[in-house]
């Protein structure tokens, strides 16, 4: 009957158990801030009560599983500060009560999912730090209505924002990054509240977002 399960900051090491799928109550699991490696377990799409999912800051690698799509009523999913590598998976897009999914530093690759732009509760969009991530911004995440925290910064991501729905409405959006600036811009954003690059002397004004 466990609801929520706390463990971050305890130097834990290992992978997730794949008896993790025995906690069919489980609204929150937070695993940040520890020493945890491996893949996410598949068993993970038991969960199917779970609302929040905190797996920062650890040693985690391999993909997302396809089955993460299970968790539709996840509301915030943090895998930031890892090793998870490959394609964000289409899945993501069946989570329509996501507000937060936070994927910076890792090792992603490949197009952002158009299905992102299912998510029509995501407020907070964090893509920074995957120098994998190629391709432009899909429309269909351009035109999410309650996004206001977005940041694309230090990708291979590559075309202009400025046409996109959440730019020509920018009052809703506090908060955009890209690689709109520097020496070598890869990114045409005028609505960017913040342009990362490099500049002549060799610094980027986001190194320390």
């Amino acid at each position: 009957q466990l609801e929520i399960l706390g463990l971050l900051g305890n130097k834990l090491s290992g992978p997730i158990p794949s008896e993790i799928g025995h906690l069919q109550q489980l609204e929150s699991l937070d695993l940040d801030n520890n020493e945890l490696s491996g893949p996410i377990p598949s068993e993970i799409a038991h969960l199917q009560q779970l609302k929040s999912l905190g797996l920062s800051n650890n040693k985690f690698s391999g993909p997302i599983p396809s089955e993460i799509g299970y968790l539709q009523q996840l509301y915030y999913l943090g895998l930031g500060g890892n090793m998870f590598s490959g394609p964000i998976p289409s899945e993501i897009g069946y989570l329509q009560h996501l507000g937060i999914l936070e994927l910076g530093r890792n090792s992603f690759s490949g197009p952002i999912p158009s299905e992102i732009g299912h998510l029509q509760q995501l407020h907070d969009l964090i893509l920074s730090h995957n120098i994998g991530l190629t391709g432009t911004v899909p429309v269909e995440v351009g035109q999410l209505k309650s996004i206001w925290k977005v940041s694309f910064f230090n990708t291979s991501l590559t075309g202009g924002l400025d046409d996109l729905a959440f730019c020509k409405h920018r009052e809703s959006v506090l908060w955009l990054q890209a690689d709109c600036g520097g020496l070598n811009p890869k990114i045409t954003c005028e609505c960017c509240t913040k342009c990362c690059g490099i500049d002549e002397n060799g610094r980027n004004p986001c190194d320390d977002d």
